[in-house]
């Protein structure tokens, strides 16, 4: 009775706010909580957020969720306060959105296509300001597109991540020695010419038996469909010198590639060279990694997930900042950013450094959440979206989550639709990120000139979707302007037309937390919930069942 008493009524004490986060992150609104809109098709992803703070860097919010209980994938981008502000579904499996700039424009890159669990064979879209597809880019060679990377460079190339089954001796690993691998390639491509500026192979420079993942289905039969993934490298970065970083997740490697392909250094795994300095050894003990990338004065971040999905060698992910001196070889661990909740994410994962402020924005990949972090480590904004009592399930994820500052201008119109009854007006722009306002127009000639529109009301923007109350008017068209913060109208929808005798109704449906009718609801699902909590506290043989089906979901899921 103690835990139900609790359960019921903490919620009840907090503030709304509070309780919606509350039953939010225990999976009351489903492992996917959505949000609908009337004047769009599409329902994204509902956010929860635990944390907020003004200093978090301005800028949008750039994921590609997916997972078992995430039907539509595709790419989404939210402003800072959590508001949808794009989102699309007709490229299918997506991953790695970000912006990146290529001759004086900003673009919205990601790479689309199909994964087998392991790598993915696809291609890389660049998308302009209006969403226009303004350019595809393919590997070379005659090779796929792997999602793990695809980064563009100051010099009008674009690094890309290959994965290539190819025969090798498998035998120091207990494998046959006719046996395969994945290969761990990536390729720089000049984009305007799609020739290949540089192409490196794992194989060429790192034995199978140097890999911390063991052989398992895979990697025992002598077939190219049972090829062991060895190496698995999950991100490649250039700097100003041409020398490449390129992370191994089953190495527990980053790895310095010279502009001859040969290897300046290796940090961490079977072949570290660097002496670590830090108190924890995470310098050099970090583990099934992701997303290393460059700095100024030879320091790196990289996402340690400190697990897999069969092994686990910490208790929990960080994001990690390490100082390298490339005189003494040492490494020192400058800044650890550590999960608010302490959670381990068995894969993906991205650590960023805001331009800026200095903060530190980290995706926890596997796991569906983002953090930003002042330079300290101090967290300033934490947001899920998806609940925090299924996260180690994985079925909601997002391979890296990046902000970055982004202008939409959509070459659509505006969408709107009416309400039954005809009351109310709903309006959006799916992508426009410089609409201050909505006007709401009338005219008696659906053909009029923008001049010849009468204004009837104004409405400031402050989420995706704007309502209008509709007033009595003579005007039989309407449309609805969207205005910048400029005061220029930036786009109108499609004229419509009303009834000009019709008059609104004085009133209007509200949504109470706790009304009438929605309170015995409230203690229904909240009597609900506490009952199954203590049926699985006192019954201690759910504990293994439980357990074993957490474990086949954790196997089951994929090893990005």
């Amino acid at each position: 009775m103690v835990l139900l008493t609790i359960l019921f009524f903490l919620p009840l004490l907090a503030s709304a706010k509070s309780w919606h986060s509350f039953w939010y992150d225990l999976g009351l609104f489903g492992i996917h909580p959505t949000v609908s809109y009337e004047s769009f098709d599409l329902q994204a992803p509902e956010l929860n957020v635990i944390k907020s703070d003004p200093r978090c860097e301005d800028g949008h919010i750039l994921l590609t969720p997916r997972g078992m209980f995430y039907p539509e994938p595709g790419p989404l981008i939210f402003d800072n306060a959590g508001n949808l502000v794009w989102m699309e579904n007709k490229y299918g499996m997506v991953m790695d959105l970000k912006v990146q700039h290529y001759k004086g424009r900003d673009y919205l890159t990601f790479w689309a296509g199909e994964d087998d669990g392991t790598r993915g064979n696809g291609q890389y879209y660049m998308l302009d300001s209006s969403y226009e597809v303004a350019h595809i880019i393919t590997a070379a060679n005659g090779l796929m597109g792997d999602l793990h990377e695809f980064k563009l460079t100051e010099n009008g190339t674009a690094l890309m991540t290959i994965y290539e089954m190819t025969p090798a001796d498998l035998t120091s690993v207990g494998g046959p020695s006719d046996g395969w691998i994945y290969d761990g390639v990536f390729q720089e491509v000049d984009l305007e010419t799609g020739e290949v500026v540089f192409q490196w192979r794992a194989r060429d420079h790192y034995a199978v038996d140097e890999a911390y993942s063991p052989l398992g289905d895979k990697g025992r039969e002598p077939t190219k469909a049972s090829a062991w993934d060895y190496f698995h490298i999950n991100s490649v970065d250039k700097d100003a010198e041409g020398n490449y970083l390129v992370s191994s997740r089953y190495m527990h490697t980053l790895t310095c590639v010279k502009p001859s392909g040969d290897l300046c250094w290796v940090l961490g795994g079977k072949r570290n060279m660097f002496q670590d300095l830090s108190e924890d050894g995470s310098a050099t003990g970090f583990s099934w990694q992701h997303h290393a990338r460059w700095h100024p004065d030879n320091i790196v971040t990289v996402f340690d997930n400190g697990a897999d999905e069969d092994e686990i060698t910490t208790d929990h992910s960080r994001g990690l900042m390490i100082s390298l001196d490339l005189d003494a070889m040492t490494a020192t661990t400058l800044q650890v950013f550590n999960p608010p909740d302490g959670w381990l994410s068995r894969s993906q994962g991205s650590v960023q450094v805001m331009p800026d402020t200095g903060n530190v924005f980290v995706g926890w990949g596997r796991t569906p959440a983002w953090t930003e972090f002042t330079a300290d480590g101090e967290v300033l904004c934490d947001v899920h979206f998806s609940p925090r009592w299924f996260f180690r399930l994985g079925w909601v994820k997002s391979y890296r989550t990046e902000k970055a500052k982004w202008v939409g201008t959509p070459s659509y119109p505006p969408t709107f639709q009416l309400e039954d009854g005809g009351d109310r007006l709903y309006v959006s722009w799916n992508g426009a990120t410089e609409v201050a306002g909505w006007v709401l127009q009338g005219s008696g000639d659906p053909h009029a000139q923008d001049a010849d529109f009468e204004t009837l009301d104004y409405i400031p923007k402050t989420g995706f979707e704007t309502c209008f109350d509709l007033p009595q008017t003579a005007h039989p068209y309407l449309r609805v302007a969207a205005v910048g913060f400029d005061g220029k109208d930036l786009g109108y929808t499609n004229v419509f037309e009303t009834d000009p005798e019709y008059s609104p109704s004085s009133s209007s449906s509200s949504f109470l937390l706790f009304s009438d009718m929605y309170l015995p609801e409230l203690l229904l699902s909240s009597l609900a919930l506490a009952g199954v909590f203590i049926a699985i506290w006192k019954s201690r043989q759910l504990f293994p069942s439980f357990a074993l089906v957490s474990r086949w979901f954790t196997r089951h899921n994929t090893r990005f």
